[in-house]
């Protein structure tokens, strides 16, 4: 039987590191948040992360014998500029702080998060999205 470990990504941002990999059908996403109330990413981290985040889920979809989930309409809401989801214990947000000039991306509740392929594909557009507004 083949063991093997799975890729790791700890990324570290303009403020506070973002730690995601695959489990199971799932993606794993923890934030360390450090000194400030939200993990804060530059374009590039931005990128980065969308670049990652996009490789574990395709690896989910490829994956022998993983059920695919149909897409049933936008998952995310909106509020006051921020986008967000409701993922029952904790909530992700995302949105772009114009003071830092950054992504700010957040959760509440001590939970770690576990996204499915169809919330991650709307991560991937949101803040394909909210990188559009750099520069701005």
């Amino acid at each position: 039987m083949h063991n093997q470990e799975p890729q790791v990504y700890k990324w570290l941002v303009k403020s506070g590191s973002i730690l995601l990999f695959k489990d199971s059908d799932k993606i794993h996403l923890e934030l360390d948040k450090e000194t400030s109330e939200s993990c804060l990413l530059t374009k590039e981290d931005a990128e980065s992360l969308i670049s990652i985040i996009t490789a574990l889920a395709e690896a989910i979809w490829n994956s022998p014998g993983y059920i695919k989930e149909p897409y049933q309409g936008q998952l995310f809401k909106t509020a006051d500029e921020l986008v967000y989801w409701d993922l029952g214990q904790p909530t992700l947000y995302v949105g772009f702080n114009v003071n830092e000039q950054a992504i700010a991306i957040n959760y509440s509740g001590d939970a770690v998060l576990k996204i499915s392929v169809n919330y991650a594909v709307e991560l991937i557009q949101i803040l394909t999205h909210f990188c559009k507004q750099f520069g701005v």
